[in-house]
């Protein structure tokens, strides 16, 4: 079943809310007129009007006339069951329509909207009574409930309203520009990469595209937000045009779930001159499996294209040379055997590579169907892109080892190896092999110093990540609690080190307050964790209130209003927090901010309560900062005799 579109849902929201706002309108001010009301006064005046004309004809004895102009009011007028004129004794002076069978007295002597009575005075004494029977209000409006103007009024303000709406917010959101909402560590993170990075619609449309491709298509970032990228100008990798109707990797990537990689382009510069581009397409899914867009990255190996040119020029070269090469292969069978030992080390180290992206895959799809998965993957997002450069490095770095020329030169030399110094040293081609012998070992050692360098990082980034894992997963299961001693002031401390680089690079003041406590016990992960997450939303909340001073306060010390406690309280001088939400801090997906997830108060408050403690906000209203308290049990380290 397809989901409703967010811009609908918004929309009706606040169709929603503006009827709301309206129906309180109503009931408040009243504006819109109370038709019932309005009949029963105007069946009062009536009554009151026809009592006075009656009383006169009554004080001149014209009875007859007063009964005859009953009955024509009864017979004109469908409103009027019966009509009738009493004395003060209770006795009929005159009457019209069945009266007796119409007329209910009501209690308490007060008339109702069906049954009307004025009393008639003769000086001080009351002479008699006017009683009139009417038809309920119901019967007398005769509408249906949407001939009724308000009724009408409020259902063509919904229409109109979520049509206003609908066409505001879809306009509105297609000229936001997409890389304001990535976060700045993000965005960083994409523009620091070699490779040309872009995101695509389901339309095509460039949506964020990183500082590289810009630079590879010489074009700001404001110019190609929008553009379909199959416009821009893409030939072949030899720079013959595309056919018209020739269908682009990431235009067919709905037929390729796994993405598609290794597909050459040409884009041809302002300057005309030729960039050969590797092309990998990954499709974008939400959670049900939809496709939402198309993330492409470009490679360029214009360079590599170059020197593998020029490579195959001298191959070309060497292979007419190929008889004395073969003569000098047995000195050479020494270093192919070592060289054949690092080609099986790199087969080996690509393998354990992919046998790790499956492991990956595998973890993070069994994370996804466990309840802890948001806070798992609160905890090591930004751990997952340095995964991923590592690996892209990694793979650019294998695919760049030129083993295949080894085995050419060894091949070379082993023909010529019977009159190998000549050879080397009086033609034009052995010449040019010890240098490059040379070079290619120098480029073999470099790429295997790097690729050691980012396998050991890519080791720490996953043994990290299997530590904040097996960590949730411990936590999950019955007295998951892991107590031990901690010095609370270096806790504090490990907290605001995460964050420092962040705070110093806005300028931002951090005070920190603590008390000479000793050590106690305690989860030391879950109150890292807690303390992260609260020094990080303090960090949020004073980036909103841009060009203005700001200051984190973190105090630590015992709990005054409570014996037993330690206390730590982050304060900060953001955005501040309105009353009506102080209430809901807590709760799970609620969160004030855009691109807020709801998740990290939600778990800092069930880890707080896990350790028998509490979490609690604080604010003065919004523009006046906040402040958070942390109250934990203190659990004296026990000193055994």
């Amino acid at each position: 079943m397809s989901r409703i579109s967010p811009i609908v849902l918004i929309s009706l929201c606040l169709v929603c809310v503006t009827i709301g706002a309206m129906l309180a309108g109503q009931a408040i001010v009243g504006f819109s007129p109370d038709q019932r009301k309005e009949v029963f006064e105007a069946r009062k005046t009536l009554c009151e009007n026809l009592a006075v004309q009656y009383s006169l004809l009554a004080a001149s004895g014209q009875t007859t006339t007063i009964e005859t102009a009953m009955r024509a009011l009864v017979e004109r007028n469908a409103e009027i069951l019966s009509a009738a004129l009493q004395t003060a004794d209770g006795g009929p002076l005159a009457a019209a329509g069945d009266h007796l069978r119409h007329w209910v007295q009501p209690s308490g002597q007060r008339s109702t909207p069906t049954h009307i009575q004025v009393p008639i005075y003769k000086g001080a004494m009351h002479w008699g009574t006017l009683q009139l029977s009417f038809r309920a209000l119901g019967d007398v409006s005769g509408k249906k409930f949407y001939e009724d103007v308000w009724v009408r009024y409020v259902l063509l303000v919904a229409v109109l309203g979520f049509i206003g709406y609908f066409t505001f917010m879809k306009r509105t959101l297609r000229h936001l520009d997409p890389s304001e909402m990535i976060p700045p560590r993000v965005k960083s993170t994409l523009d620091s990469l070699t490779d040309g990075v872009v995101m695509v619609d389901l339309s095509g449309s460039i949506v964020l595209a990183n500082d590289t491709f810009c630079r590879l298509t010489e074009r700001s970032l404001s110019s190609l937000l929008g553009v379909s990228l199959s416009q821009l100008p893409w030939v072949q990798d030899q720079g013959i045009p595309l056919a018209a109707d020739y269908q682009f990797p990431w235009q067919a990537a709905a037929d390729h779930p796994r993405g598609r990689q290794g597909i050459r382009f040409g884009y041809h510069t302002k300057e005309q001159a030729l960039q050969t581009l590797s092309v990998t397409t990954t499709p974008i899914q939400d959670p049900d499996g939809r496709s939402r867009g198309v993330l492409v990255s470009f490679h360029d190996v214009t360079a590599v294209d170059r020197a593998n040119s020029q490579l195959r020029e001298a191959i070309t070269q060497l292979e007419q040379s190929r008889t004395q090469v073969l003569s000098q292969n047995e000195q050479l069978e020494h270093t192919n055997e070592v060289l054949q030992i690092e080609i099986e080390e790199r087969k080996r180290i690509q393998l354990e590579r992919e046998q790790l992206n499956k492991q990956l895959l595998e973890s993070s799809r069994l994370v996804g169907m466990a309840d802890v998965a948001s806070t798992v993957l609160h905890n090591v997002g930004n751990v997952l892109n340095s995964v991923n450069v590592s690996v892209d490095v990694v793979t650019n770095l294998l695919k760049q080892t030129p083993m295949n020329d080894v085995a050419l030169i060894a091949s070379m030399l082993q023909e010529h190896k019977h009159h190998l110094g000549t050879y080397l040293s009086e033609t034009q081609e052995g010449k040019q092999i010890p240098s490059y012998l040379s070079m290619l070992a120098e480029a073999v050692t470099q790429n295997q110093t790097l690729v050691q360098k980012e396998l050991d990082g890519l080791g720490r980034n996953i043994e990290h990540i299997r530590q904040v894992v097996d960590r949730q997963v411990d936590l999950a299961r019955p007295g998951g609690t892991i107590l031990e001693p901690v010095n609370f002031q270096d806790l504090m401390e490990q907290a605001l080190a995460i964050h420092v680089s962040a705070f110093e690079s806005r300028g931002y003041e951090i005070e920190r307050r603590s008390d000479a406590i000793p050590q106690g016990m305690c989860d030391r992960h879950q109150v890292l964790q807690i303390l992260v997450n609260l020094i990080s939303n303090a960090k949020n909340a004073m980036d909103m209130m841009p060009g203005t001073r700001h200051r984190l306060t973190v105090q630590f010390g015992r709990a005054e209003d409570r014996t037993g406690f330690v206390r730590f309280q982050v304060s900060d001088t953001g955005v501040g927090i309105a009353s009506e939400h102080l209430g809901r801090l807590f709760t799970q997906g609620f969160t004030t901010r855009p691109e807020g997830h709801g998740i990290g108060l939600h778990s800092a408050a069930l880890a707080a309560k896990n350790l028998g403690g509490t979490l609690q906000g604080r604010s003065e209203g919004q523009g006046r900062g906040a402040a958070f308290i942390l109250d934990l049990p203190f659990i004296p380290i026990e000193v055994s005799a």
